[in-house]
């Protein structure tokens, strides 16, 4: 069998990429408003000059929780492309990922433990993915919810209730076999460059499967028998968990980051270079909160190897 595409090293330089990416984009206002004052040292003492700290505060705030969404979902495309290449014409259907179990878990930092193909035949639900393929007749499925994390209430899928989701959307699938009852395993749209994207992507594959499981079918010339869903979930953990000793670790930061604050402050003001000020003390706090989730991020995977 050929190494996965989606393996651990893929998902770490998506995951470190991702976390550069945040910073740049909170740190950008504050390079702006740095070489703003470089190239006009009187807007130190200005009212523009505190504008301009105000500015950049707020935006570095903005841009982070504005590309997050497309960061989360960083190499889709290409991840697509190769499995398609390596799948050949069996890479029919919808790009979704896959998790075992019920609840949004993380698996190395990931919503999905793979990725694969989906797809209607008949009466059967078949995937073909990266590391798993397997097929499920439609009398085998016993129930489709719709779920998120932090809060967002569960749904039937293709009810008219919308409630707000916050985060990631999947497709809690529950199904059943004569000696496996009581499974549950999710799938999430993967069509998309965006979290938003593939959260709207998600509901509309809920709308179509549900569609699908509740009207017979015309059965296929030659009906696809590839074995059940996997159900092993370790190696993942709740999302929306954190992990041992994610407190401490994110007090060690905060802890940090304010002794820097506290010095370059006094420095700072002790030659009345307010915006600077305020500008680094920003720029500071930013950085320690994106670094902060970075490593709390490592502390899931670390446990998710440890189970």
């Amino acid at each position: 069998m050929p190494e996965p595409l989606f393996n651990a090293r893929q998902r770490a330089i998506n995951r470190n990429l991702g976390a550069l990416c945040l910073l740049a984009a909170g740190a950008l206002p504050y390079a702006a408003a740095f070489l703003a004052l470089t190239l006009y040292p009187p807007l130190e003492h200005s009212p523009a000059g505190q504008a301009l700290a105000g500015v950049a505060l707020v935006t570095s705030a903005l841009l982070p929780w504005a590309v997050q969404g497309r960061v989360a979902l960083l190499g889709n495309r290409s991840l697509r492309r190769r499995l398609a290449n390596r799948l050949g014409e069996l890479a029919r259907g919808e790009f979704v990922g896959f998790s075992p179990g019920e609840g949004v878990m993380s698996w190395e930092g990931e919503t999905d433990q793979d990725v694969g193909f989906l797809q209607v035949e008949g009466n059967t639900l078949v995937y073909r993915g990266d590391r798993f393929s397997f097929s499920l007749r439609r009398e085998n499925l016993d129930e489709m919810r719709l779920q998120g994390v932090l809060g967002a209430t569960p749904e039937a899928a293709g009810t008219a209730g919308r409630p707000v989701t916050v985060g990631p959307l999947r497709l809690a699938v529950y199904w059943h076999t004569p000696g496996d009852p009581g499974r549950v395993f999710t799938l999430a749209s993967r069509e998309a460059d965006t979290l938003a994207e593939a959260n709207r992507a998600t509901r509309a594959l809920a709308d179509r499967l549900q569609a699908w499981w509740t009207q017979e079918q015309p059965e296929a010339e030659v009906p696809v028998v590839l074995g059940p869903p996997p159900t092993d979930t370790r190696g993942g953990v709740p999302l929306d968990r954190p992990a041992p000793g994610s407190c401490l670790s994110a007090l060690a930061v905060g802890i940090i980051a304010f002794s820097l604050v506290w010095r370059l402050a006094a420095d700072l003001t002790r030659t009345e270079q307010y915006t600077r000020a305020v500008l680094w003390a920003g720029l500071i706090v930013m950085s320690a909160v994106i670094f902060t989730g970075h490593f709390l991020t490592y502390l899931q995977i670390s446990q998710g190897r440890r189970r």
